[in-house]
């Protein structure tokens, strides 16, 4: 696997651990509060899995790359939702923003990956 999907996925490995850390830092309401922990902890496990896939070599998983790349979406859309203003807002969009477009490269490479691999073994 490549060097870039381990390091975006590594990558999302720290905004995960960021985004649970961060409602604790800053003090955001209740409600963007828990959904920040949560999000992160889910970002974090999900794309810590493909972390490790990478590392050995093995195809990143698609549908884990997915979520990740909706919960992104999700950080993005969520402070509209809940009405939060200021810095929160900004927050949640600008790392959602990054957890997004680092989902969805790997997502991509995943399923590159899969499609070359089916080719291959067709071809064999």
């Amino acid at each position: 696997m490549s060097t870039v999907a381990r390091y975006t996925a590594g990558g999302n490995v720290v905004l995960g651990c960021w985004l649970i850390a961060a409602p604790f830092v800053f003090g955001t309401p209740a409600i963007s509060h828990w959904t920040d922990v949560l999000v992160g902890l889910t970002v974090a496990l999900v794309a810590g899995y493909n972390y490790d896939r990478a590392r050995r070599r093995r195809p990143l998983s698609a549908i884990g790359a997915v979520l990740v790349t909706v919960l992104g979406l999700w950080l993005i859309v969520e402070p509209f939702v809940f009405g939060l203003e200021g810095p929160h807002l900004w927050h949640d969009v600008g790392w959602g923003t990054i957890v997004a477009g680092l989902g969805s490269y790997n997502a991509y490479i995943a399923t590159i990956t899969g499609r070359t691999l089916s080719f291959q073994s067709a071809i064999e």
